[in-house]
């Protein structure tokens, strides 16, 4: 359920009945409220007056039926005691007693200081709505904070699992623009470390990485801006290195290997241009001992022909 929306008995206000520092939570305080409940009697359909206005009718008839007005002999004498206690019942359901409950909201320091939450402090139901919503936004800050710190997000993927934790789109939006305000949460310099990573570290391609960094939820500029910043040398060197690994276990003739390895690079999102260098490079290399000790060979052989 959205945290937002969970149901909550309608109040008319609440009193601070005390205030700690939260055990587990730096700068962050429990403050205990009391909550006054709104009378029942007023959030019924028809409201308090048209309550009012049975209860008026109720007690009519009791007193006519007090005085025996329309009743036989035998019902006039057991009248007083039923009507006694039937009074005492329709007075009790009448009262419009003010319920009280407690209830305890975790606020941060600022929070605590700005608003003076000092003990005897009472406010409005507005006031405890909007602190409520401050609960909200402190508990989903501090969520980001522990999954930005098991690994980098974007933002959305950050404000997908807030709202899979639970926290509503207003909560979600307070948060990120909190994280942005604080440089904690940049789908630019995002963007440019995975590029620079998926290229070097992974060995992958400028198409594949933007493929990527667009399902991760990038916008396009960015995506582009990281994609355009990257060396060019070290796609190629990447390229390479995975052509020279994947060069002697492919089969075939020479032309075939060729062809399934430029198919190869061009899946890992290499330009065609640079897959091409890379295949030829990787191809070159590998021939180049043959051909050394081929001609070695040769040179031994003239040699022991001339003696």
């Amino acid at each position: 359920m959205d945290k937002e929306k969970q149901p909550r008995l309608p109040i008319e206000g609440a009193v601070v009945m005390g205030i700690e520092s939260h055990p587990k939570k730096p700068h962050m305080y429990r403050v205990a409220l009391k909550l006054n409940i709104a009378p029942e009697l007023e959030d019924e359909p028809g409201g308090k007056d048209e309550a009012e206005k049975d209860w008026n009718s109720e007690v009519d008839e009791l007193i006519a039926g007090a005085r025996g007005e329309g009743l036989e002999e035998g019902e006039r004498d057991a009248g007083p005691k039923s009507w006694n206690s039937e009074v005492d019942e329709l007075i009790a359901g009448a009262k419009t007693v003010k319920r009280s409950e407690e209830t305890v909201l975790t606020v941060h320091e600022d929070t605590l200081v700005s608003w003076r939450l000092l003990s005897g402090r009472r406010l409005t139901a507005e006031e405890v709505e909007t602190l409520r919503q401050d609960e909200q936004k402190e508990e989903a800050y501090r969520s980001a904070l522990l999954m930005l710190e098991r690994k980098p997000r974007t933002t959305a993927e950050l404000s997908l699992a807030l709202k899979r934790k639970g926290y509503g789109g207003d909560i979600v939006e307070a948060c990120v623009e909190r994280l942005r305000a604080r440089k904690m949460l940049d789908d630019s310099a995002y963007a440019k470390r995975f590029t620079e990573q998926r290229a070097a570290g992974q060995r992958k391609g400028r198409m594949l990485i933007r493929q990527e960094l667009l399902q991760r939820g990038v916008d396009r500029q960015d995506v582009e801006r990281a994609i355009g910043e990257l060396d060019s040398d070290v796609e190629q060197e990447s390229a390479l290195a995975l052509a020279r690994k994947r060069w002697p276990s492919t089969k075939g003739n020479d032309r075939e290997r060729k062809m399934k390895l430029m198919g190869m690079l061009l899946r890992r999102g290499f330009p065609s241009g640079i897959a091409r260098t890379a295949v030829q490079q990787a191809a070159a290399e590998s021939a180049e001992p043959e051909w050394e000790e081929a001609e070695e060979e040769g040179f031994h052989e003239d040699y022991d022909m001339d003696n």
